[in-house]
């Protein structure tokens, strides 16, 4: 099937952002939303594509489709990708699930284990869709209104794997470099999922900060002043678990702060000297945010129970996840995504590479 045919599921802030990149390389693009959602992207579907501004330049990017109807956005396209945050991800796949095509190759940008997740029930569709995930999302940005997205970053490189790993996902999606120059693939999905840095940063700034975000029932925190050393260390200390891990996996998994290409020797220097993040900031809303929330449920739960299964000592990320059920009175090793909800409970490391090589 033809990949530079593009179905973005998803209609906030990276869905923007793909669809008007994709547009503007020359990419047929049709952007689909849940029903319930409509209003997300009528002004889009009224404009007929969307604005952009920042780091990318500035102008328009004209879709070739903007709907609720999942049935005509994903006809005869030979690529989908799923932009939306980690928790709806259940959502579009059920919508899809009818009328995947064989195939057809389904990316997520942001991994959070999405192959393993949803490999199984997808297979019992009877559909042979070929499953892939980048480790994470190649932007931040943020509307400016429904239908205008400002770059703050693009990151051009990208890791990605498919599931099962002997797929060649690079030659399938060769026409992607052209959007994203320094896309790379890596040995395997257990990588892309450890190989994100969003869970390494956001419930240590949380955790660290917490008594001063309950303070109110809003609370706004700029990156800038979340990153006291505590804090930092306590990203290191999860950093060195992330690499014992993916090394009991025969991973070499290069510095997280690679993953968003920043310099500096350190997590530190690099954390100090990024550009990126000098007007970024948290929204906290009773305690939490949306970030955090794909972490404790999609995010450490899930390396930690593969990493309990496996006997690795994951000493900084347990204590977190423990320290964070302990605070919410949420189980969350048991109410989050585990080794079970994957479909690889009892596996010891040898059976789990067998499963990412070469599939259920």
């Amino acid at each position: 099937m033809d990949v530079c045919r593009v179905t973005i599921l998803g209609g906030g802030n990276v869905a923007l952002a793909t669809s008007v990149e994709l547009s503007n390389a020359g990419f047929a693009v049709n952007m689909f939303e849940l029903p319930e959602f409509k209003l997300n992207i009528q002004p889009i579907i009224e404009k007929g594509g969307i604005e952009y501004s920042g780091v990318t330049g500035r102008g328009f990017g004209k879709l070739n489709m903007v709907t609720t109807d999942i049935k005509k956005a994903l006809k005869d396209d030979g690529m989908i990708i799923l932009t939306a945050p980690v928790f709806a991800h259940g959502q579009f796949i059920d919508a899809c699930l009818p009328y995947f095509q064989d195939g057809q190759v389904l990316l997520t940008e942001t991994a959070y284990f999405f192959c393993l997740r949803f490999a199984r029930k997808i297979q019992q569709n009877g559909k042979h869709v070929i499953l892939a995930e980048m480790n994470q999302s190649p932007y931040t940005c943020a509307k400016k209104n429904p239908t205008h997205i400002f770059f703050n970053a693009k990151r051009n490189e990208a890791f990605i794997a498919a599931l099962p790993a002997t797929t060649n996902i690079m030659e399938l999606l060769k026409p992607l470099k052209s959007v994203y120059p320094d896309l790379a693939s890596v040995p395997n999905v257990i990588q892309t999922s450890l190989d994100n840095m969003n869970w390494i940063a956001h419930p240590p700034i949380t955790l660290l900060h917490r008594g001063l975000i309950e303070r109110s029932r809003k609370y706004y925190l700029p990156l800038r002043d979340a990153l006291p050393h505590s804090v930092i260390r306590l990203m290191e200390a999860m950093e060195r678990d992330r690499v014992v891990l993916g090394r009991a996996f025969g991973l070499d998994l290069p510095p997280i702060k690679h993953t968003f290409e920043m310099g500096g020797e350190t997590l530190e220097e690099a954390l100090r000297l990024s550009t990126e993040y000098e007007t970024f900031g948290y929204d906290y809303k009773s305690g939490s945010c949306p970030y955090l929330m794909e972490d404790l449920y999609y995010a450490l739960p899930p390396i930690v129970s593969i990493a309990n299964q496996v006997n690795v000592p994951v000493p900084a990320m347990s204590a977190v996840l423990r320290l964070f059920t302990i605070i919410d009175n949420i189980d969350y090793l048991n109410e989050g995504v585990n080794v079970e909800k994957m479909g690889i409970e009892s596996m010891n490391v040898d059976e789990i590479r067998q499963i990412v090589e070469n599939g259920f």
